[in-house]
């Protein structure tokens, strides 16, 4: 029982995680103690309704270093004509956005894209990414689901048996949570996610998982990672 009381006031006095209205919040992921930092931004109708429309057209998506200075271009010759050109250019505006805004952060001059479109999850187990940090919006469907440092118990304890972890689950990393301390990002929020590469320091790294995919519906997820020509 001892293992759950740990657990029950670490919940309550941690914080690893970060989320704000304000873009600014992004930059919190510098600090130490930080893993997510998510900004929350309101929804964008027509970039919405624009992936709505081309989601069976996207194929398998877009996937490629770009640098800045071409981003654009070259994202505009990838992504499919929509119903009309606002909706195409307001999405390749958002990802030139984004893109400008991890460069600026981590002083790069290129970065990684991956836009899929997802009919199931992607990766439903919880992960940590063998990078130093990746950006994730989602722009259709449900956001990126993480588990907050403070909500887990990461080693084994004496006493953390079955009468013990009732109500707790077990993930592929061997830590215990609760379903209920589960957090996930909304369509168009915008959260940077700490890697086990992040100067070193494996213990910071986010653990995430892709949010489940109901039958019928669609998802559209951009990831971006930090590149250098």
């Amino acid at each position: 029982m001892q293992a759950l009381q740990d657990y029950n006031t670490s919940f309550e006095h941690s914080d690893s995680w970060r989320s704000s209205a304000d873009a600014m919040v992004l930059g919190d992921i510098f600090d130490k103690g930080i893993s997510v930092a998510v900004w929350t931004r309101p929804e964008v109708p027509l970039v919405t309704q624009y992936y709505v429309d081309v989601f069976k057209s996207l194929g398998m998506g877009i996937r490629g270093v770009f640098s800045l200075t071409s981003l654009k271009e070259e994202i505009a010759k990838l992504l499919p004509d929509g119903r009309n050109n606002a909706g195409k250019q307001a999405a390749i505006d958002d990802i030139y956005l984004l893109s400008d805004m991890l460069t600026t952060l981590f002083d790069c001059d290129s970065v990684g894209v991956r836009l899929v479109p997802l009919s199931s999850a992607m990766c439903p187990s919880f992960h940590v990414d063998n990078i130093p940090v990746r950006l994730v919006n989602t722009y259709l469907g449900e956001g990126t689901e993480w588990l907050p440092k403070e909500s887990v118990v990461t080693r084994p304890m004496i006493g953390l048996n079955d009468a013990n972890t009732q109500g707790l689950t077990k993930n592929r990393l061997g830590q215990h949570y609760r379903e209920s301390s589960v957090r996930q990002m909304n369509a168009f929020d915008v959260g940077l996610l700490k890697g086990k590469s992040w100067q070193g320091h494996e213990e910071f790294a986010a653990v995430h998982r892709s949010c489940k995919v109901i039958p019928g519906t669609h998802r559209v997820l951009l990831t971006l990672d930090l590149c250098s020509f």
